[in-house]
């Protein structure tokens, strides 16, 4: 079958076409030197283009991965329902590390959250606010992940720098559609979500950018060096996707 592309400039966006189906990308010029097509947990596509790459060339790719595009696609859509957005009452779970935390929010003068034991404690000076709580929360997210993901670099970086890589700066935020990136400018940003996950998850997302520092794209090149890495990867991709829902 044949795939088929049209470029909106004012909007940057490119239709993908696979035989009868149908899907709108989002199209970002970037430094990179190769055109790299991604297709997020959301299920929305990625087409990240370097600035000077004529259309042409992004059909000629795009036909060539319309396939594994829909794939892809359909893989994700045939996950289960997010979860919900948590609604911060006591009682409701919430994830740390890979592990299940009951919530208990309890009135506090010094505002602050803890773990302990099996439960995830928010001391609030107002137990009414949930605003308070949820800044409390996410705050103590954020320094967690900071701590977490500093460890886990240091793990894991060690067959990269072998091969030449210098440690990069690591950056930790909020991000709607990724667990992480590599930048052109050498830093690996993290989205602060992935601490909910455990050890095992988060090092897989730290791999698979460090690899990104050789090979921008997830050609044959990125997956062996994946491969040789971290043998198991894919399966533990496959457990992220369905664990952080």
């Amino acid at each position: 079958m044949r795939s088929s592309a049209s470029i909106s400039a004012k909007h940057e966006q490119i239709e993908i076409g696979w035989g009868e189906r149908r899907t709108v990308a989002d199209l970002r010029r970037t430094d990179r030197r190769v055109l790299r097509i991604e297709v997020q947990p959301s299920g929305g596509v990625v087409v990240f283009a370097p600035s000077g790459e004529p259309v042409d060339a992004i059909y000629e790719r795009l036909s060539r991965k319309g396939a594994w595009i829909f794939r892809e696609i359909d893989r994700i859509a045939a996950r289960p329902v997010t979860t919900p957005e948590r609604r911060l009452v006591s009682g409701e779970t919430h994830l740390l590390l890979g592990r299940q935390y009951r919530l208990s929010i309890e009135e506090s003068d010094d505002a602050y959250v803890r773990v302990e034991g099996s439960r995830l404690n928010i001391l609030a000076r107002r137990v009414d606010d949930q605003a308070h709580c949820r800044r409390l929360l996410s705050a103590f997210y954020t320094l967690t992940a900071r701590a977490v993901f500093r460890e886990r670099l240091a793990a894991v970086i060690p067959p990269f720098t072998r091969k030449g890589l210098r440690t990069p700066i690591l950056v930790v935020r909020r991000m709607s559609k990724r667990w992480g990136s590599y930048t052109p400018k050498g830093r690996i940003v993290l989205n602060v979500d992935l601490v909910r996950a455990s050890p095992l998850l988060i090092d897989y997302v730290i791999c698979h950018e460090l690899a990104h520092a050789f090979h921008p794209n997830h050609g044959k090149e990125w997956h062996s060096l994946l491969d040789a890495v971290m043998p198991d990867w894919e399966s533990r991709k496959a457990r992220l996707e369905e664990f952080l829902r």
